[in-house]
């Protein structure tokens, strides 16, 4: 039997619809796979247009529950994924660790002048120019964090151009002859995001956001890179592990 919407309710049927999906994610009807149906299957089960479909879709997009693969249809977003926190925090290690593919998008590399906090952290001269990363950290194609990184363009010239060919800040820096360094500090708030941030996370608007700043040495203790990296509060919580 087709499940019926309200004829007689004040709320628009894309909504409806939306709360019909979610009432289904939480009975545990999409389990397995987490696909949901298309929007065209959505549309004949419940006798509405595609296009309330697809508005009912980007409702729960919104809310952080599912997320759109090109050409692949709707997903539920997974469960939470544990993110150390410890002397050598590395994105791909944390993701893989966890039986996720871990993946990045390139959002832009340059140069530019580093602002004050990237500049007092890496202990540069005021407005001196720095190598600047900007990527989507994935797990499983979908966005968990998205991270500004900062080094010295002084001491790493050239370090964009390897970057881009291994997009890996370990294996860049093992070419520039470091092969060790250790994260010195971490800071943690939480906030809400931005507009920016709720498209490149695909999360909702009023989910909060992890926002992490932190600083890696060398062996010498020297400051080498200056990360601000803003995790999707619904996707990421971190475990702090005491060094040994």
């Amino acid at each position: 039997m087709r499940p019926k919407l309200s004829a007689e309710s004040q709320e628009p049927r894309w909504k409806q619809l939306e709360q019909t999906l979610l009432q289904d994610i939480q009975g545990g009807r999409f389990d397995g796979a987490g696909r949901l149906p298309s929007e065209h299957e959505l549309a004949e089960r419940f006798g509405v247009n595609r296009h309330t479909a697809r508005q009912a879709i980007a409702g729960l997009v919104q809310r952080g529950i599912i997320f759109k693969r090109k050409g692949g249809g709707s997903y539920l977003v997974p469960g939470m994924i544990d993110y150390e926190i410890g002397e050598r925090t590395r994105f791909s290690t944390n993701v893989a660790l966890q039986g996720r593919e871990p993946s990045r998008t390139l959002l832009e590399v340059s140069e530019r002048k580093a602002h004050a906090r990237a500049c007092a952290a890496l202990e540069m001269a005021e407005g001196e120019m720095s190598v600047f990363i900007q990527v989507i950290g994935e797990a499983d194609g979908i966005p968990i964090s998205i991270g500004d990184t900062y080094l010295p363009a002084r001491r790493f010239q050239g370090f964009g151009a390897v970057y881009r060919q291994t997009m890996s800040i370990t294996k860049t820096l093992a070419q520039f002859g470091i092969h060790d360094y250790t994260r010195e500090t971490t800071r943690v708030i939480a906030r809400n995001p931005s507009q920016d941030e709720v498209r490149h996370l695909r999360q909702s608007a009023m989910t909060p956001i992890l926002a992490v700043e932190s600083v890696d040495v060398d062996r010498d203790k020297r400051p080498i890179v200056y990360h601000e990296t803003r995790f999707a509060g619904e996707r990421v919580q971190f475990v702090v592990k005491r060094g040994d």
